[in-house]
């Protein structure tokens, strides 16, 4: 990744880019993936019990969940010296490098076993894809979450397409370039120390971190 930096339009401020918008705290992350868990698991016991069930579908993840979980671990995945906001119109998600300003735009996404997710333009154009991917954890109340990052998306996706893990690992350099880190929960994920992380922090390209 070159080593750029990207700022808020001068008519927005950066330190206005999320006001009104808070992250969620650590507990209500944990309390809302417990509150997820619950329809999920409904959810796929009446799929159990009824054959007719089978047209209710699980909901999507929201957005808040998957943007506050990549706020309160961007140490985690990208080293001590990052930092991260809501982003407004310019991302997601900023990371900035404390020691250099470097500002990355970030784009986030989460989704369950079997789900779709849509890569639209503004994702495509981002400085990094962070990919939180739960499995079947929500539905069986247990499992590891994977995390996937890739740098520049749109060097590997060309345009705006609709798609799941499979169909996304199976673009060509994608496999390669994508860093993949493994949770063992996510109260492990969101620990101090992260601890049952397997991975380390990324490097980003040519930016110091």
């Amino acid at each position: 990744m070159r080593n750029t930096r990207h700022h808020v339009p001068s008519n927005r401020p950066e330190r206005a880019v999320a006001v009104g918008r808070k992250p969620l705290t650590v507990p209500e992350i944990l309390e809302l993936e417990a509150a997820l868990m619950e329809v999920f698991v409904t959810i796929r016991e009446l799929r159990e019990r009824s054959t007719a069930a089978r047209y209710i579908k699980f909901p999507p993840l929201p957005s808040i969940l998957s943007e506050s979980i990549a706020i309160a671990i961007t140490p985690t995945l990208f080293g001590a010296d990052w930092k991260a906001r809501y982003g407004g119109s310019a991302a997601d998600v900023l990371i900035e490098n404390l020691a250099t300003r470097s500002l990355l735009r970030v784009e986030v996404k989460a989704t369950g076993r079997h789900a779709f997710q849509e890569l639209k333009e503004k994702d495509l154009r981002a400085d990094v894809l962070i990919w939180f991917r739960f499995g079947r954890r929500l539905e069986l109340g247990a499992g590891e979450i994977e995390v996937a990052i890739i740098e520049s998306p749109g060097r590997y996706v060309p345009r705006q397409c609709r798609l799941d893990v499979r169909r996304f690992e199976a673009i060509a350099g994608i496999r390669e370039a994508q860093k993949l880190f493994r949770f063992k929960s996510l109260a492990a994920m969101l620990a101090p120390l992260a601890t049952g992380v397997r991975g380390t922090p990324i490097k980003l390209g040519n930016v110091a971190g």
